[in-house]
């Protein structure tokens, strides 16, 4: 039975960048410590692993500690040098799971709590630096207790046949390895960790164990090796430019008439491949009709001419709308997130996270109404979107695109994103809505699960925590610093159930 022991600390660590880049200069995408430094360690008798899942703060499910010699070359993937010192400057290295660093973002920006400065010291070349406090849990093998061997009854003769010699019975081995603070200084290992000693059960049992421990040698090269194999034969998707998301040229549907009138019926099939925050993987397959796509399209007439009163009110017309036509159109999409939690028992803020994860892996596209040359006499970002050559989508009314239009050609950028957001967690009974700031011209999701961020609103007595879906690495619950007063932002439209 695995159980684990739970702790606090300080920690210094240091990162190296990855190459994707925020559409809004601010992105935690790859964020992977180099290096990690933990002092100051306490235990925690409890944690609430999965409680509260949202906030500023970076989370992974596991850091792997690098391995030195030949088990390093077996274990590939990334890893990470991790040091936890204890007193008397004693130190170890182990794998960290459910892992919590907290101040990665620095102290608040003028009067507002809610804007962070980054917090990070460039001088260490291309390298980030971070400190803070840290949460992380080591697990522990708890060992089966072994009853002592009974001692042998040696029959005595009956009488005068002289001295008898007994054997003494085999001591029995009373120490469990336990993990505990506060113990065994000044040794080799760090304070808080004792280790069993087991050169007694290896060389009691090294006979039984050699073969086994061969074998698991080979499986471990084999399996190693299979690893790159599949890096070089094409398991992943092929690199077509956008990473992880493919979609295939269009093809006649099956189904369809060839001597019905045309427009005739095309099938696209897509595939996106992705990772959650826990490091779970994902390959989401599925196939979007020329005939729907152009019925969705349709929906955006009506919107040409706007007759609200107000932006809000516009912008709920709008999003109800697209909601409407498209959200019992994209069934499989829907399907295939409900049988993932359902097999993954994943709880709300991780189905979230889930979805979240996907619809930042597909790149982002701008969507606009008019043409580029309009674009181009736009506001700011707009017009240096434009003139760096990006990816757009033009023409198109009201600036945003339906749930179904989006995972069909997979052009959207941030009310489109958060659109497709909300109504998949919206047909997963997960309370979302989506925001709207005219002060920063951006939209984002709200998502009703955890409750630790700084950067929510209140939607009908229900709490939902503001995510940014046009780069990777953002959580539940963290936006970029530039648009964290949550006075500008406005609800637009929400589903509690």
């Amino acid at each position: 039975m695995i159980r684990y022991r739970h702790f606090k600390g300080k920690y210094r660590a240091w990162f190296k960048p990855g190459e994707g880049q925020s559409v809004h200069h601010f992105s935690f995408h790859n964020l992977h410590p180099e290096c990690i430094e933990i002092r100051m360690i306490s235990p925690l008798e409890t944690r609430e692993t999965d409680a509260d899942r949202t906030g500023d703060y970076l989370y992974y499910r596991i850091l792997k500690a690098r391995k030195k010699g030949i088990s390093g070359m077996l274990s590939p993937g990334k890893k990470s040098e991790i040091v936890i010192i204890g007193d008397g400057d004693n130190c170890f290295s182990e794998d960290l799971e459910h892992v919590i660093l907290k101040g990665h973002s620095g102290p608040a920006a003028g009067n507002d709590p809610a804007i962070r400065n980054f917090r990070h010291n460039s001088s260490l070349s291309d390298h980030r630096f971070f400190e803070g406090d840290i949460l992380f849990s080591i697990p522990w093998n708890e060992p089966e207790v072994v009853p002592a061997p009974k001692p042998e009854i040696v029959q005595l003769p009956e009488a005068d046949s002289g001295l008898v010699n007994i054997p003494e019975p085999e001591k029995e081995i009373t120490e469990i390895p336990e993990l505990v603070l506060n113990s065994r200084k000044n040794s080799a290992s760090p304070e808080g960790l004792r280790l069993p000693s087991l050169s007694g059960c290896l060389l009691l049992y090294w006979n039984l164990l050699k073969w086994s421990l061969f074998l698991l040698l080979i499986l471990g090269l084999l399996t190693w090796l299979g690893g790159l194999l599949r890096d070089k034969t094409g398991d992943e998707l092929s690199d077509n430019g956008t990473g992880n998301v493919e979609m295939d040229p269009p093809i006649l549907n099956p189904g369809q008439d060839t001597l019905a009138p045309m427009p005739w019926d095309y099938l696209t099939r897509h595939r996106i491949r992705w990772n959650d925050f826990s490091e779970s993987s994902y390959l989401a397959s599925y196939a979007t009709s020329s005939i729907e796509y152009q019925k969705s399209q349709g929906v955006h007439a009506p919107f040409s001419n706007p007759s609200a009163s107000d932006a809000m009110q516009y912008w709920n017309a709008v999003y109800t709308e697209f909601y409407k036509t498209d959200h019992l159109k994209i069934d499989s999409l829907v399907d295939y997130f409900r049988k993932k939690q359902i097999s993954n028992n994943l709880n709300a803020a991780s189905t979230a996270e889930m979805v979240i994860t996907f619809i930042q892996e597909i790149p982002y596209c701008l969507v606009h109404e008019g043409s580029c040359a309009d674009a181009d006499k736009a506001a700011d970002f707009i017009r240096e979107y434009h003139q760096s050559g990006k990816d757009c989508l033009p023409g198109i009314i009201a600036g945003v695109q339906t749930p179904y239009e989006f995972i069909h050609n997979l052009k959207g950028d941030c009310d489109t994103r958060s659109l497709l957001g909300f109504t998949i967690l919206s047909r997963l009974s997960i309370p979302a809505s989506i925001w709207v700031s005219e002060v920063y011209g951006h939209s984002v999701l709200g998502v009703g699960a955890g409750t630790g961020s700084t950067y929510y609103k209140m939607a009908n007595g229900i709490r939902h925590s503001a995510v940014e879906l046009t780069a990777k690495g953002f959580r539940l619950g963290m936006l970029s610093p530039e648009h964290g007063d949550m006075n500008n932002w406005k609800i637009a439209l929400y589903k509690n159930e």
